[in-house]
């Protein structure tokens, strides 16, 4: 029997005027029957639970062609499916900062680095949790304290006390992290200037320090390949940042490296770098990942601040940068031919072939209105030379992830994701015009200046993922959200869920190899692992996507019951575990004796004339205030502690907050009377018409001037209003009640001053 085809079966005949005895009719209705395709089966897509696509296998094979038209395989779908059920599972909280990176050493273990208050505006909110562990067998995180400095004296007035009351280690930023799955060694790169190595306990329990790598500046970036134990490193250092270490087992912390630089950065170098305050530093580094380009690293470029602002650089040169690729097995350059000296953002390798993807500033011919940054495509030609092959459009200022993800064996889809909150999505075969949009929320969570565009202001999409195959896409940006697209749809219906709603902007994540585990870091310091919710296997159907569509990717049955209330299967967010608290720096000291209170520091402050307390008003500087060196630089003209305060700390000092309470009004002087004497003699020099001669008064009227009418200068004396009219109350006195207006004359005034 073909199970591809329903078995015919006798239907009803709908219309009750058919004659079943009209010959003809009858033969017209068997022809109409024969001529008729065979009744298709119901489709099951890949939304159905997977028991329905299990027994679709079973009826119709995995890929019937009549009845598979147009629908994904089936394994495709099984993966949708799979990947649709991911749900969270757990969650920790409590680190030093940022998530900013996570790599999942096995499918038990994962490394997660975070930043740190480092700078000294911030220091006092240092706190542990940057260099994180986690364990989905044992389901804890536990930090570790390796990456870590003494604590620089402050120059605040509070120094001492900070000294005495806060931890004497700062800990640094772990900004990246990375897994050699060659040596079985994992590396971490920290602002504390090093590259740290470990060895990760199989279920990710515990690790053990293996060795440390010094560098000249804050370490950026770390790199392994899947083909070969070398390990690069690079830092934000003007001259010699890029490293490759040649990894030695037998004694890690001396492994040999060689130095790698741009061209740029080295005729920079010897231009005389010390006066300028910004240079060329690598923005992102990759090795390569098909087999013929192995031993190839990429690194790109990009002009940088060493105060980290943004003014320093030129406006000429702030879209200028480098692309340098070099083969490391034997220390050549590896030519790229054209379009190779722009600022870059990012780059990445394709996965099978020796080609890359550099997002750059724009170059060449492009419309300057619609085209902001470029992804570029490169391929090795067979003289061992990057050709540029093809230019995308993207309308972005600045582009933070791309992903590259063949589609055939000639194209790909390239993905830019980008501070605007947006993913531009292009298929190489389809012209340089993004074929896909996908737009994340308006409204960042965790905006870096409001006041700014969003893509100047906003960090946007910082994570950007393929699922098991092309069906599934996954984004997570600064509205706190991870969506899944799926991008085979039509323009403006690739949103498939949201996979994860936070109350922070998604900075980081990974999939696990099997893509059976999602881990995401927030902007809250939380680490979110997801994993498959399986019920459906155990307990038939649940709830399909199409339902959970809208909301956050769970499924009913997993994380709501019935009221509404969470079931047993969600856990509540648990506390990253603490490591020990380390032992002081070697020679580090404090001022506060053993067993010695705050009220006996603050006495001895005060005996020692450091301090005074005046009765009523607080604590002042003391006589011998300078032998204390309490002072803050910052405040200060030209950073010297004895020089005049700057404007802006002078007016919060308390005398001048007290001398400005001290000001008041003015009283007004008392209004006394005028000598009788002299006002008599002003009287007489007022002008009285009737002294005039008649000729005079004559002459007055001829010249039309008025000489006859009421000319007593009276005046309307009005009381003020009672409070309640200025305090809007209604008057509610009669109008017979009311003070009338008083016209008293200049003469009657005389008489009262009198």
């Amino acid at each position: 029997m073909d199970l591809d085809y329903e078995a015919e079966t006798p239907v009803a005949n709908p219309n009750p005027d058919f004659d079943p005895r009209d010959e003809l009719a009858g033969i017209k209705a068997v022809a109409r029957t024969l001529q008729a395709p065979p009744k298709k089966p119901e489709i099951v897509s890949s939304e159905r639970d997977i028991l329905s696509l299990l027994r679709h296998r079973e009826m119709h094979g995995r890929a019937p062609v009549k009845v598979a038209r147009g629908q994904p395989p089936f394994k495709a779908s099984i993966y949708a499916k799979l990947e649709d059920s991911i749900v969270r599972q757990s969650e920790w909280t409590d680190s030093s900062g940022d998530i900013q990176s996570i790599r999942w050493i096995n499918e038990d273990a994962f490394l997660c680095g975070a930043t740190a208050h480092l700078d000294s505006h911030n220091m006092e909110y240092n706190k542990p949790g940057n260099l994180l562990l986690g364990s989905t067998t044992h389901d804890t995180v536990r930090s570790f304290a390796d990456h870590r400095v003494p604590r620089p004296r402050s120059d605040k007035a509070n120094a001492d006390s900070m000294r005495q009351t806060q931890d004497p280690w700062l800990y640094s930023s772990v900004v990246s992290t990375a897994h050699c799955k060659k040596n079985g060694f994992s590396f971490t790169a920290s602002f504390d200037e090093t590259v740290k190595i470990w060895s990760i306990h199989q279920d990710g329990s515990s690790m053990d320090l293996a060795g440390t790598w010094q560098h000249g500046g804050k370490v950026n970036f770390v790199v392994t390949s899947d083909h070969h134990e070398r390990v690069a490193t690079a830092s934000g250092v003007s001259s010699n940042a890029v490293r490759v270490y040649n990894f030695y087992e037998k004694s890690i912390s001396e492994s040999s490296f060689k130095f790698y630089g741009g061209n740029k950065a080295l005729l920079q170098t010897e231009d005389d770098q010390a006066t300028k305050p910004w240079s060329y530093q690598p923005a992102t580094i990759q090795w390569g990942k098909a087999p013929q380009v192995a031993n190839l690293l990429l690194v790109g470029y990009s002009p940088r601040s060493d105060t980290g602002d943004d003014a320093d650089i030129p406006d000429e040169k702030k879209n200028t940068g480098e692309l340098c690729v070099w083969n490391t097995g034997n220390e050549a350059v590896v030519p790229i031919t054209s379009s190779h000296t722009q600022n870059v953002f990012e780059v990445q390798w394709h996965p099978t072939q020796p080609i890359f993807v550099a997002a750059t500033s724009p170059s060449g011919i492009f419309d300057s209105d619609k085209t902001k940054t470029q992804i570029r495509l490169f391929a090795l030609n067979d003289q061992e030379i990057f050709m540029n092959t093809q230019a995308l459009d993207c309308s972005a200022l600045d582009i933070n992830e791309l992903t590259i993800m063949p589609n055939s064996e000639l194209h790909c889809y390239v993905t830019a994701s980008c501070t605007d909150g947006n993913t531009y999505v292009y298929d190489t075969a389809r012209g340089d015009q993004a074929i896909h949009i996908l737009e994340h929320g308006a409204e960042s969570l965790d905006p870096l200046d409001p006041d700014l565009p969003r893509e100047i202001g906003d960090v946007g999409v910082q994570f950007a993922a393929w699922g098991h195959t092309t069906n599934r896409f996954y984004t997570g940006s600064s509205d706190g959200k991870v969506k899944a697209w799926n991008l085979k749809n039509p323009p403006g219906k690739a949103f498939v869920r949201n996979v994860l709603s936070l109350a922070g902007a998604i900075i980081s994540g990974a999939f696990s190899k099997d893509f059976s585990k999602l881990l995401i870091g927030d902007a809250t310091g939380k680490i979110h692992l997801l994993s498959i919710n399986d019920n459906d296997l155990e307990a038939g159907p649940i709830a399909t996507t199409k339902s959970n569509s809208s909301r956050e990717g769970t499924s009913s049955t997993a994380e709501k019951g019935s009221n509404g209330i969470l079931s047993k299967n969600i856990k509540r967010p648990k506390v990253i575990l603490p490591h020990k608290e380390p032992p002081p720096p070697e020679g580090y000291k404090t001022n506060q004796r053993e067993n010695e209170t705050s009220a006996d520091i603050a006495q001895h402050y005060l005996s020692e004339g450091w301090l005074e307390q005046r009765v009523g008003l607080g604590v002042y500087q003391g006589a011998n205030y300078a032998e204390t060196g309490w002072y803050d630089r910052t405040a200060h003209e030209d950073g010297d502690p004895h020089g005049p305060l700057l404007p802006q700390f002078r007016e919060e000092q308390q005398f001048i907050m007290h001398q400005k309470n001290d000001e008041g009004f003015d009283l007004l002087p008392r209004v006394r009377s005028s000598d009788p004497k002299q006002h008599g003699e002003n009287m007489n020099l007022d002008l009285n018409l009737a002294s005039l001669t008649l000729d005079t008064q004559q002459a007055l009227r001829e010249e039309q001037v008025e000489i006859e009418g009421d000319f007593s200068h009276t005046y309307s004396y009005e009381f003020l209003p009672k409070p309640s009219v200025w305090s809007g109350k209604k008057n509610t006195r009669s109008e017979s009640s009311r003070v009338e207006t008083q016209e008293r004359s200049i003469g009657d005034a005389d008489e009262m001053m009198e």
